[in-house]
C-alpha cells in the first residue's frame, strides 16, 4: 500500500519501494491531476544520490510521457529544496523527487511538490493514495514512452543565484570564519560547497563524492554521524561545521570546538536574528513536537505563533499564502518564505554562518544570550521500536481523559498526532508514531533539565506502567 506520511512516501527498496509501485504511484498522480482539469505544464523530476533513485526517476518519466505528459528531468542528482525551487520557478504542474531523505541506505521514497514549490499536503496526496489502491487491482503495466516529450533541465544556476542574493557575503568574508562542510555523500555536494568557495570563503569540504551507501551510515545530521566532521574541524581549528542530510532539506551544525548544536536552539536563534537584523515581521510556525523556545522568541518580537501537526507539509500552504513568514520543526527543518515555502538545509547553514559573522560570537554564546532574554527551555527527543502491542497501548492512552500525570496538572490535551500533554507552567510531553519509520517518537520539554528528564521517564512509563 502506498502511503504519504509526514514527508512523502518512504520505505525499504525491494519491499516497499519497487519499480511497479513507482509506475503505479506516478500514474495515480497524473490521473488525480487530470481529474481536476487539463494538465498542460510539464512535470519536473529529480532524484538524490542513493541506490536506484536515478532509475526510479527515469521510470516515472517513461510513465508520464507514455500518457502524453511533458517531463523535465534534472541533469544530475540534486537537493530536494532545489527541485522545489525549480517547480515554482518554471511553472511546473508538480515535482517528483525520488529520495529516502535522512533514512538508512536501504530506504528510498518519493516527495511530491505542488506548483507553488511546497511539499504536497495531505489533502493533495490522499486522492493519490486512493487511486493507487484502485490501480493495483488490475494494473496491466503496459506503456509506451515518448522520448520527444522529455527534456533535461539544470536547476542549479537559478537556485544558487537566489541564495547568493539572500546572504550577507561581505560580512562573512570580513569575519574570517573558517568552515568545514559535510554533505554526507548526499546531493548538496557541489551546491553548498560551490557557493561558499565561489564567495572566496575559507571552507574545507569532506564526503563530497556520490556514495549510495553514505559511508555505511544513514545520512542524517546526528552527532554520531558527524564524527569525521568533528575531527576535521579540530585539525583545522575551524569555527563552524556545516552538514546537510541526504537530500539537503535538513541541517546539522557544529560550533567552535566541534560541539554539536541543538537544532531547536538554532532555529530559535535564526528566528531571533532574522527579526532583529533582517526585518522579519510575519507569522511564525512550529510543529507540536518542537520546542516552545520558538514561541518565547516570537513573543519577544511581537510575532504571531502558530502550532501545526508534525510534518513540514503542514507549513507549505501557510508559507505560500502569507500566513507564515518563517517555520521550524525540531527535526532540523527550517523555512523562510523570502526564499522558499519549503525547508532548506543549505539556507539554514548559510544563515547560521551569516549570524555568527554579524554577531561576532560563537553559537554557544548566542544561545546563552538568548536564554538570558527569553528564559531556559530543556528539550529532548528519543525513540522506541514500533510494535503492535505498543501501538495498542498508545491508542488506550489517547482515549483516556487526562487531568494529571505524576502530580503535574494537565492543562491541555492534543490528540492530532499521537498524545501530547501540556502541564501548568508550560512543560509538555508527546508520544507519536513516526511518519517515515517504524518507530515511536517520544518528546519532552521542561523549564529545568530535571523536569525534562522526569517527563521523559513518564513518557516511557506510558508503555510499561498499567496504573497510568
Amino acid at each position: 500500500m502506498v502511503h504519504f506520511g509526514t514527508s512523502g512516501w518512504r520505505g525499504v527498496i525491494g519491499r516497499d519501494i519497487t519499480f511497479r509501485k513507482v509506475r503505479i504511484v506516478t500514474q495515480a498522480l497524473l490521473d488525480t491531476l487530470r481529474s481536476r482539469g487539463p494538465v498542460e505544464r510539464p512535470f519536473l523530476i529529480g532524484y538524490d544520490t542513493r541506490m536506484l533513485s536515478e532509475k526510479f526517476a527515469a521510470t516515472a518519466a517513461k510513465i508520464l510521457t507514455s500518457n502524453g505528459a511533458l517531463v523535465e528531468t534534472v541533469s544530475r542528482d540534486c537537493p530536494s529544496p532545489v527541485l522545489a525551487d525549480a517547480v515554482r520557478r518554471r511553472g511546473a504542474v508538480a515535482g517528483l523527487m525520488f529520495t529516502g531523505s535522512h533514512n538508512a541506505p536501504e530506504y528510498n521514497g518519493l516527495k511530491i511538490y505542488t506548483k507553488d514549490g511546497n511539499l504536497a499536503p495531505s489533502d493533495f496526496t490522499a486522492p493519490i493514495e486512493v487511486r493507487c489502491g484502485e490501480l493495483e487491482k488490475d494494473w496491466d503495466d503496459i506503456f509506451l514512452p515518448d522520448s520527444r516529450l522529455q527534456t533535461e533541465h539544470d536547476p542549479k544556476p537559478a537556485y544558487l543565484e537566489q541564495l547568493q542574493g539572500l546572504i550577507d557575503w561581505d560580512a562573512i568574508r570580513r569575519s574570517g570564519l573558517r568552515l568545514v562542510v559535510d554533505p554526507l555523500y548526499g546531493s548538496t555536494r557541489e551546491y553548498l560547497d560551490h557557493i561558499l568557495l565561489e564567495n572566496s570563503l575559507d571552507a574545507t569540504i569532506i564526503h563530497n563524492t556520490r556514495d549510495p551507501f553514505f559511508g555505511g551510515y544513514a545520512p542524517n545530521c546526528s552527532s554520531v554521524n558527524l564524527g569525521r566532521l568533528r575531527d576535521v574541524m579540530r585539525r583545522k581549528s575551524a569555527h563552524l561545521g556545516l552538514a546537510t542530510d541526504g537530500d539537503g532539506d535538513r541541517f546539522g551544525i557544529l560550533d567552535h570546538g566541534a560541539k554539536m548544536c541543538d537544532s531547536s536552539h538554532l532555529i530559535a536563534l535564526i528566528l531571533d536574528y532574522l527579526a532583529r537584523r533582517r526585518g522579519l515581521k510575519g507569522g511564525v510556525g512550529r510543529s507540536l513536537a518542537t520546542s516552545t523556545l520558538i514561541d518565547a522568541v516570537a513573543k519577544s518580537h511581537g510575532l504571531e505563533i502558530m502550532e501545526t501537526p508534525v510534518g513540514f507539509k503542514s507549513f507549505g500552504p501557510l508559507l505560500v499564502d502569507g500566513t507564515l513568514e518563517f517555520a521550524g520543526e525540531e527535526s532540523a527543518g527550517l523555512a523562510w518564505a523570502k526564499h522558499l515555502p519549503e525547508r532548506d538545509g543549505l539556507l539554514a547553514c548559510l544563515l547560521t554562518v551569516e549570524m555568527a559573522a554579524v554577531e561576532g560570537k560563537t553559537i554557544s554564546e548566542l544561545v546563552n544570550a538568548l536564554e538570558e532574554r527569553v528564559g531556559h527551555y530543556f528539550f529532548r527527543r528519543t525513540q522506541l521500536p514500533l510494535t503492535e502491542g505498543r501501538r495498542k497501548v498508545l491508542e488506550r492512552r489517547c482515549r483516556k481523559d487526562w487531568t494529571e500525570l505524576g502530580g503535574r496538572q494537565v492543562v491541555a490535551v492534543d490528540r492530532r498526532d499521537g498524545l501530547k500533554l501540556t502541564f501548568e507552567g508550560g512543560a509538555w510531553l508527546l508520544i507519536r508514531i513516526a511518519g517515515t519509520e517504524k518507530k515511536f517518537r517520544l518528546y519532552a520539554e521542561g523549564r529545568t533539565g530535571e523536569e525534562m528528564r522526569q517527563l521523559m521517564h513518564q513518557a516511557r512509563q506510558m508503555f510499561t506502567n498499567r496504573r497510568l
